[in-house]
């Protein structure tokens, strides 16, 4: 090899090894993955939960209210009809559980509830969030009202029980999905309608598309599986609720109109009569629910 070619080849190797070199110092291992957040913006979507929880540290306060049948226009279409609340508190324990307590109008209801995140959707890795929720609820009244067949009165007859495996993911930005499948039991059920049928089995999906950074549009169907030995007047109907919320951050509001009027997991699921496929009778009703979030945590 001539001299000259050597020199060019040993002036080549210098301009480049500096570059070799930065190169490699520059190089930053992959970012871990993130958690996804917000897949929804409260724990209630219509008349179903959803995967998210309760901040730690701060409480949740939500009010749930159903108007009457859209019926007439004496009545306002349901406004002035008699009307079923729910009145909830939350309070986030831990970053993943929380608990929470609520009064319910109709069949003077008081339920405690608890809700947990098993696995949290990450940015790679981890596809969908997973959350479990459960509830004990009492129902109050008078004991007269509260007997078996054999007009014996135990208090263990005032308890009704509801869980849920919730699956969900947030796709981008503006949309999510959740997909719910469900199981609840009475202690005591009215026999002459429900043929002794104390256990219930079904599912739930929920979507909500985000229009605007405070506007969304939501969907839910319920869906009660177990129910075809029940006699078609008395048998759960599912449940179909279209609406839009609005949130303000640790504020939200949705008013939908749904077939439904119970508030209760339980009562929304498997006691619903209203048939949302017959436009042309009363089945449908206006509600709205309002929480707001207060944070005394870190």
């Amino acid at each position: 090899m001539k001299t000259q070619n050597i020199i060019k080849l040993i002036c080549l190797l210098a301009l480049w090894v500096p570059k070799i070199s930065m190169a490699q110092e520059t190089t930053e291992p992959a970012a871990a993955p993130e958690v996804v957040k917000a897949t929804f913006e409260n724990g209630f979507a219509i008349n179903n939960q959803t995967v998210q929880t309760v901040d730690k540290g701060y409480i949740d306060i939500a009010i749930q209210h159903r108007f009457g049948l859209m019926d007439k226009a004496s009545d306002l279409y349901g406004i002035y009809a008699p009307s079923n609340i729910r009145l909830y508190v939350g309070y986030g324990i831990t970053k993943d559980l929380s608990v929470g307590f609520a009064p319910t109008k109709n069949k003077q209801l008081y339920d405690f509830s608890a809700k947990y995140k098993i696995l949290k959707q990450k940015t790679s890795g981890m596809p969908v969030s997973v959350t479990y929720y459960q509830n004990a609820a009492i129902k109050g009244g008078d004991k007269a009202l509260i007997v078996n067949q054999d007009n014996n009165y135990k208090f263990t007859h005032r308890m009704s029980y509801f869980s849920e495996i919730m699956v969900a993911r947030k796709f981008n930005s503006k949309f999510s999905a959740q997909i719910g499948f469900h199981y609840a039991h009475y202690n005591m059920v009215d026999s002459a309608t429900l043929y002794d049928h104390h256990d219930f089995y079904g599912v739930s999906a929920v979507a909500r598309y985000k229009f605007s950074p405070q506007g969304s549009f939501m969907v839910e169907f319920d869906n009660p599986l177990n129910v075809s030995n029940i006699a078609t007047a008395n048998r759960p109907l599912p449940n179909l609720g279209l609406g839009f919320e609005f949130s303000t951050g640790y504020h939200q509001f949705q008013i939908f109109v749904c077939n439904s009027n119970g508030l209760l997991d339980q009562e929304s699921k498997y006691f619903n009569k209203n048939d949302f496929k017959k436009l042309d009778t009363p089945g449908y009703l206006i509600g709205f629910n309002i929480t707001r979030q207060f944070g005394f945590g870190e």
